[in-house]
């Protein structure tokens, strides 16, 4: 009897040491190198004690991984059908801090770089400083301009095009000085249409808040091919001019009409 109770003892004892579980990936940085390299870190919380079970980002080389003294810890690789997963042992720590190299996150063609990588939380990119951006497949949430171009991105599958222009030199200028052009043009047409798109977002939210009301002062502007005095406003709509006025003025401050005095009416024009 006391041999059967201590192998089910020791039976309970590897299950539990063997119990890993998923955990999510937080605070993940993408450190993209001239050369096409690019260093990926992250933190993850460990809330419960086991073996941690990670998705990686590429196919890591020099992977080092930390508990939060900067202890290193043991840790598997092993190759799924969705990708390498990573097997931290990670037991009490209460911190994992994962950092690997990696090339398959980058391709090149020509002189054009593409970075393309598909993550499900907030991300932050540190591109190099001498890079030229032609090409993004979302506008960032953030960009800041330091030591790096650092781009903070939205969950989803990213894609990013860039040129790595020559470190500052009197050599070399004039080969790329048609490319520049080129590329100046190319961003800013893409910026313009970005600013549109997000403008025409941002009007389409503000008409979806609007009360009932500003709704139908939208509506018969729209109907007058964009624009009327206030008083024909007041007279076809039938509200009272102390009421419309103050329509009037919050429409106003929220960029959607335009009030401009024509003699001694004022002229209500639709700017959306």
């Amino acid at each position: 009897m006391h041999k059967i109770t201590l192998l089910v003892a020791f039976m309970l004892l590897i299950f539990f040491c063997q119990l890993s579980y998923t955990q999510e990936i937080n605070n993940i940085k993408f450190l993209v190198y001239e050369d096409g390299w690019v260093e990926v870190n992250f933190l993850v919380k460990n809330e419960e004690l086991g073996i941690l079970d990670l998705s990686l980002y590429g196919d890591p080389e020099i992977i080092t991984v930390t508990d939060e003294s900067g202890e290193p810890l043991d840790y598997d690789l092993e190759s799924t059908t969705e990708g390498l997963l990573l097997t931290v042992y990670a037991f009490e720590a209460k911190e994992i801090n994962i950092t690997y190299l990696t090339q398959s996150l980058t391709s090149k063609s020509g002189r054009i770089w593409v970075f393309h990588v598909d993550v499900n939380s907030t991300f932050t990119i540190f591109m190099p400083s001498n890079s030229f951006i032609f090409k993004i497949s979302e506008p960032p949430l953030e960009v800041v301009e330091d030591e790096y171009l650092i781009l903070v991105m939205p969950p989803g599958s990213h894609e990013i095009e860039y040129l790595v222009l020559p470190q500052k030199s009197d050599e070399g200028k004039e080969d790329y000085w048609p490319l520049l052009v080129i590329l100046a043009l190319s961003a800013g047409i893409i910026a313009i249409a970005g600013y549109l798109g997000l403008k025409k977002i941002r009007h389409k939210i503000a008409i979806q808040q609007l009360s009932e009301i500003d709704r139908e002062i939208i509506n018969f502007l729209k109907k007058r091919g964009g624009r009327a005095f206030q008083h024909e406003i007041g007279r076809e709509l039938e509200i009272p001019k102390t009421t419309l006025w103050r329509h009037i003025i919050r429409l106003s401050e929220r960029g959607l009409i335009e009030i401009r005095k024509e003699g001694k009416y004022n002229l209500i024009i639709l700017k959306i």
